[in-house]
């Protein structure tokens, strides 16, 4: 037998608000509930560039051979050296025969 919903219309299927099941609570009455080891912030990890590195990343960042000499204190040739780039042999002189 159906029973009809007062209040309802054709549409209304009777659906009434459900209420989430019940979760059951589980203790135990020996051990603790044990709480997640605390990390202490330390600021981050560093990482300490070797100077070929340095140069290598600042040239990637779009810095000229110039730039890189004013802000490492390092030699042009240093950087250039860094950089894989060599100077270039010097002309040999013409001779006249």
């Amino acid at each position: 037998m159906v029973t009809p919903i007062s209040g309802g219309n054709a549409f209304d299927f009777g659906g009434a608000a459900q209420a989430a099941p019940v979760q059951p609570q589980t203790t135990t009455a020996t051990a603790p509930a044990r709480q997640p080891a605390k990390l202490e912030a330390t600021g981050g990890d560093t990482v300490k560039l070797s100077q070929g590195a340095q140069v290598r990343l600042m040239r990637s960042q779009g810095e000229t051979v110039a730039e890189i000499v004013i802000n490492t204190a390092l030699s042009t040739q240093a950087v250039n050296s860094y950089l894989g780039r060599t100077q270039a042999p010097a002309p040999a002189a013409a001779s006249n025969k």
